[in-house]
């Protein structure tokens, strides 16, 4: 079975680490890190592409690779799918699995994700503002969207 996952949250509400934990010990497990294909086309994970689809797109491919060349595997995409918009995206774009699971990382204080998005690589920090309008613009999946996942997990991380 071809597993893949969609990670979402704001930066620093632990996505990559529970991506790591989640993923260890799979036979074939990878996790595909948005932010590390954008640093790759701009040389810093501080600047954005421009349109952003180009680093989408190219996380799109990967993952269509990945998920065509293994019968038995899990692939964690990690970002942010903050919106329907991302999702629908991806969803659209996305082949080659037999099951597909969205892990929402949410807290009831994000203050919490602020405090550790400055703990993190200083070339890893989003400034608070932006952090601010992300937060702003975190959305549960509609219906609509919602009902083209095999599941949906949501996962608080403070309690």
């Amino acid at each position: 079975m071809r597993h893949l996952i969609l990670m979402g949250g704001i930066p620093g509400s632990g996505k990559s680490t529970y991506s790591a934990k989640l993923i260890e010990g799979k036979k074939n497990g990878f996790i595909l890190n948005a932010d590390d294909v954008r640093k790759e086309f701009t040389g810093s994970y501080a600047i954005m592409t421009e349109p952003t689809s180009l680093v989408w797109d190219e996380v799109i491919r990967r993952a269509n690779e990945y998920l065509a060349k293994h019968d038995e595997c899990t692939l964690i995409i990690d970002s942010t799918f903050l919106t329907d918009e991302r999702r629908k995206y991806y969803l659209e774009r996305l082949e080659n699995y037999d099951k597909l699971t969205h892990i929402l990382i949410k807290f009831h204080d994000y203050s919490i994700c602020y405090e550790r998005n400055k703990l993190r690589d200083r070339e890893k920090w989003v400034p608070e503002p932006v952090m601010d309008a992300m937060l702003a613009s975190y959305k549960d999946p509609s219906p609509e969207i919602a009902k083209r996942f095999d599941e949906i997990k949501v996962v608080y991380k403070d309690e």
